[in-house]
């Protein structure tokens, strides 16, 4: 008879945690089954009887990551009953993130540091639209839209030199004028 698998919990949670602090620190290829299991304090076995191969633990971990990601900017984003509070609590946050994530990218390859930032913006386009629609924007572009061309721009303009190089007070200036501009009817 076969085993039923262990969805969640316990020992399965744990390798997840461990192989993500693997995955960032060592990159994808230098992190072996074996070296996720020794540090769990577990056996080869004890992998397979959670996760059928690496990959499919690289999925769960890219999940979780995630899930994780997105619900800490949820919480904080979803009580934003206006523009400035938006700003005021999403650049601290989002550049907290990016600092947490450049730490962590070790010997992550470019292509996937790049596959990350755009399932970053993927996982904050639903929470940005759901702020949007409680704010009321009307527009003939669906909220959708304007949620990304609000996240993308963002993003593109913390990333520049020009934005780093701006006080704390230019910085939120820059980003409240942008928002005013794309969601302007």
């Amino acid at each position: 008879m076969a085993r039923k698998a262990v969805l969640t919990g316990g020992k399965r949670d744990e390798i997840i945690d461990i192989a993500m602090k693997l995955f960032f620190e060592n990159g994808y290829e230098a992190t072996s089954v074996r070296m996720i299991m020794n540090e769990v304090g577990g056996e080869i076995g004890m992998f397979y009887h959670y996760f059928k191969s690496k990959d499919m633990l690289f999925d769960q971990v890219v999940e979780s990551f995630f899930k994780k990601y997105r619900e800490k900017f949820e919480a904080m984003l979803i009580s934003c009953e206006n523009k400035e509070a938006f700003v005021k609590t999403f650049l601290p946050l989002y550049e907290k993130s990016m600092g947490e994530f450049g730490q962590l990218k070790g010997n992550m390859h470019w292509s996937v540091q790049i596959a990350m930032h755009e399932r970053t913006l993927m996982e904050l386009k639903p929470i940005l639209a759901s702020v949007l629609k409680k704010w009321n924007v009307k527009s003939d572009t669906p909220i959708e839209i304007i949620a990304g061309q609000l996240l993308y721009g963002i993003s593109a303009t913390i990333h520049s030199e020009a934005y780093e190089k701006m006080s704390a007070t230019k910085r939120k200036k820059c980003i409240s004028n942008y928002i005013d501009k794309i969601i302007e009817e």
